[in-house]
């Protein structure tokens, strides 16, 4: 405890600290891995670990509770069964994975359940503690949340008080489970301005639009659905909806997403091979639908569209499959395919007399199709890890509810590294990491934008 280092913290910023966790997958197939935990002030932490990264904008309602003593601190976590999606069964058994996090000086060091099997790439797959559940009853959800809005401002004018008209606003958002594994959302006219700041960017001598991230609680649930690589979906592009509903299925061997919204003003985004010109746009429906065929170990095989249909004329469709598929243990294949078409509206939304493939980047109804295409290879062992990346857009490329700001570019990436974990475990030396690859990123005529030869080493 004389080294125990705790702070009063923001959500999510326990990771700095001394904390504990909890991981529960309620499927058991490796799909998706829910995290929840405390620091020992009880500032919460929560993501989602996902079979190619994690989520940790994810957010879940829990409860937590700390306590520090002489020689311990303790955590409480109470979750509420309602806030989890999961198939009921007389006898469920959900793998579970318990991790402590500790701090001695800058060093951080974590300790789990179970020994890592690092020829395993599916870490979390390999837990063999489980959690018992019998006669779980699977309460369907229903929550409500209206809002009132209202105010009036005025300014001094000649010693009296000059006012304007009232303001005021009304909406509603809400949630049903259809069934344990289904839940349908909606949005009436949603306050969206309640939420985290966005967090500062320097936008001086930049050419690309500026990525932030997504804060709205009612985009939260279901994002590792429609994750992509190829950035096909950036749920912010969805700005001010009038109405949208969401339908979300966890099903026991697929997972469905299927959003609809009617926004009031819509971003719209073109990317070139040297930067990205972007304006404000009308009012459009927008529809962003994924399907996954899952398997054990975290692979899926999956469908991917999105379509915004603007009030005014034009339309822009993405559609794609992905999967991502383990075998032989130690491999893991990803891929992402994606075909766009474009027909642009006819606006003065976008301020640029620039041209790409003799199509110009005002929008003046030109129709345009391109292609995006993602695929990685890696193999993970004990000591050696091998990592293969390709990915490529085409000149005429656009993902209309994504977030895609260069293309005219095929860029792969080679990396070949080994780890070195010493015998001895009191040295100096606890873990050696060696690392060699190399970049190149060419555009579409065939001109090297980009080279690179690295390699590194570190302790």
């Amino acid at each position: 405890m004389s080294q125990l280092r705790s702070s009063i913290r923001n959500r999510d910023e326990g990771w700095q600290d001394d904390n504990v966790m909890i991981g529960l997958d309620n499927y058991g197939d490796g799909r998706y891995m829910i995290a929840l935990g405390a620091n020992p002030e009880g500032n919460q932490i929560d993501l989602k670990i996902l079979p190619n990264g994690d989520d940790d904008n994810y957010d879940v309602n829990f409860y937590s509770k700390a306590s520090k003593q002489e020689n311990a601190y303790h955590v409480e976590l109470k979750i509420p069964f309602a806030n989890l999606q999961f198939k009921p069964e007389e006898e469920m058994r959900w793998k579970v994975v318990l991790a402590r996090n500790t701090f001695t000086n800058d060093t951080r060091s974590q300790s789990i359940n179970f020994p890592i099997d690092r020829n395993n790439p599916c870490v979390v797959c390999q837990t063999p503690a489980e959690i018992v559940l019998k006669d779980i009853e699977a309460k369907n959800r229903v929550n409500l949340l209206p809002y009132v809005f209202g105010g009036l401002s005025g300014e001094r004018n000649n010693n009296q008080f000059d006012y304007g008209k009232p303001l005021g606003n009304i909406g509603l958002s809400g949630l049903f489970d259809l069934n344990s594994v289904t839940s349908l959302e909606f949005a009436l006219n949603p306050d969206f301005s309640q939420v985290e700041a966005d967090v500062s960017q320097v936008n001086a001598n930049t050419t690309f639009a500026l990525f932030f991230p997504e804060r709205r609680p009612y985009f939260n649930e279901g994002n590792e659905i429609i994750n992509a690589n190829l950035n096909t979906v950036y749920t912010r592009t969805i700005n001010d909806p009038l109405a949208s509903t969401k339908l979300i299925h966890q099903g026991d061997n697929q997972r469905i997403y299927w959003l609809a919204a009617y926004d009031q003003a819509s971003p719209y985004l073109i990317a070139g091979e040297n930067g990205s010109v972007a304006g404000e746009g009308g009012e459009a429906f927008s529809n962003i639908f994924s399907y996954q065929r899952t398997f054990d170990q975290g692979s899926y095989i999956g469908l991917l569209s999105t379509n915004r249909f603007f009030k005014g004329g034009g339309n822009g469709n993405v559609i794609g499959i992905n999967g991502l598929l383990r075998f032989a243990e130690r491999y893991t294949l990803n891929f992402e395919l994606n075909k766009s078409l474009i027909e642009e509206p006819t606006a003065d939304w976008i301020d640029s007399e620039e041209s790409i493939e003799g199509k110009t980047l005002r929008l003046d109804g030109e129709r345009k199709k391109g292609d995006g295409l993602y695929f990685s290879l890696e193999r993970n062992t004990r000591n050696w890890n091998t990592e293969l990346y390709y990915f490529h857009y085409s000149p005429l490329y656009e993902a209309p509810l994504g977030f895609v700001t260069q293309n005219s570019i095929r860029n792969m990436q080679l990396s070949h590294s080994y780890t070195h974990y010493p015998k001895n475990k009191d040295g100096w030396v606890q873990q050696l990491n060696v690392n060699v690859g190399s970049e190149f990123t060419f555009n579409y005529n065939r001109l090297r934008k980009y080279f690179d030869v690295f390699n590194n080493t570190f302790i």
